[in-house]
């Protein structure tokens, strides 16, 4: 017996190494298997006979999971799950399999590291010929917006450029930085007028939904970029480009966007001074391939009736 393994995610089509890295380390007797097409009605026929659904960006929903009576595990390489309906799939016993923060966080910090550097260099303006003077990271201020695992990295690497470094995160106190310090501020809108650079770094939640509006572009400094590493959805899109329009802020470095993906005629492609990277941030090879190794192997687990050991709804096993 063959068991089916559903990408529920078209990129797989458009970005082959998701298919190459889930055939490497499926193990015997799994088959990585794609709809005829990735509409509704297909994709629910196909997940009739799946063991679990995969994905990347796409959204898992309760019909898909309601819909294959075989599905024992549902999940992504990544460790947001914002995408999939993680309530449904516990009410349904499915645990939601997931890479754990800490296996992603380094190069997600290195990224958002880089577009603090693009940021501050200024590359936009070099083909002018004209010296303009850059900005420099020692001594400016490094904003996070989360201090988990990315927001930690984060800091540890800003500290190597002798920033100084303030955060807002919901758990003031946990991170014990060794040989440098966090200031952790009160209120978000106490962060944002002292950064010279805003780094977001947290999990999508409702709450923090929209966290980055309009109000919150007015009280950062007009010589402040906005770096994004976290979740498109967590800024007010035409508020971004209302403040990079208005010159309310500098700039502007993202690796996530809301929509994601942009529009050809989207707007924020017009700007020089803000670069978006493809949601690309967490993906090296060596960090590819450990997450494609985990979750195979916790596909493995799952339909074998073992524990999942790295999953995003722990209380499904309560």
């Amino acid at each position: 017996m063959t068991h089916r393994v559903l990408s529920v995610d078209e990129r797989t089509k458009t970005q082959p190494a998701r298919r190459i890295f889930m055939e490497e380390y499926l193990h015997e007797g799994y088959a990585f298997v794609e709809p005829e097409s990735f509409d509704d009605a297909s994709l629910l026929e196909a997940a009739e006979s799946a063991c679990a659904l995969t994905t990347g960006f796409a959204p898992i929903t309760r019909e898909m999971m309601e819909a294959g009576p075989e599905i024992k595990v549902v999940g992504k390489v990544g460790t947001g799950v914002d995408n999939i309906d993680v309530q449904a799939a516990t009410e349904l016993g499915i645990p939601v399999a997931n890479a754990p923060g800490w296996m992603r966080c380094i190069p997600v910090a290195e990224h958002a590291m880089a577009l603090t550097l693009i940021m501050a260099r200024r590359p936009w303006l070099w083909p002018i010929g004209e010296r303009r003077l850059h900005f420099q990271l020692q001594g400016a201020t490094l904003g996070i917006v989360g201090l988990g695992n990315i927001g930690q990295a984060l800091a540890k690497r800003a500290a190597a450029f002798e920033m100084n470094i303030c955060a807002y995160t919901r758990t003031r106190g946990k991170f014990k930085p060794q040989g440098f310090e966090v200031e952790e501020v009160e209120t978000l809108h106490d962060l944002l007028p002292r950064a010279d650079f805003v780094a977001l770094t947290l999990p999508l939640t409702p709450e923090n939904t929209g966290m980055i509006g309009a109000r919150e572009f007015e009280l950062m400094k007009e010589t402040a970029c906005l770096i994004n590493v976290s979740r498109g959805p967590h800024v007010d899109t035409d508020a971004l480009v209302d403040a990079v329009r208005e010159g309310k802020i500098a700039g502007a470095g993202l690796d996530v966007v809301e929509p994601d993906p942009l529009p050809e005629d989207h707007p924020l492609h017009g700007f020089p001074n803000v670069v978006h990277s493809p949601h690309n941030a967490a993906q090296t090879e060596s960090v590819q391939r450990e997450s494609y190794k985990l979750l195979c192997d916790n596909i493995k687990r799952a339909v074998e009736g073992e524990k999942v050991t790295s999953l995003a709804n722990p209380e499904v096993y309560e």
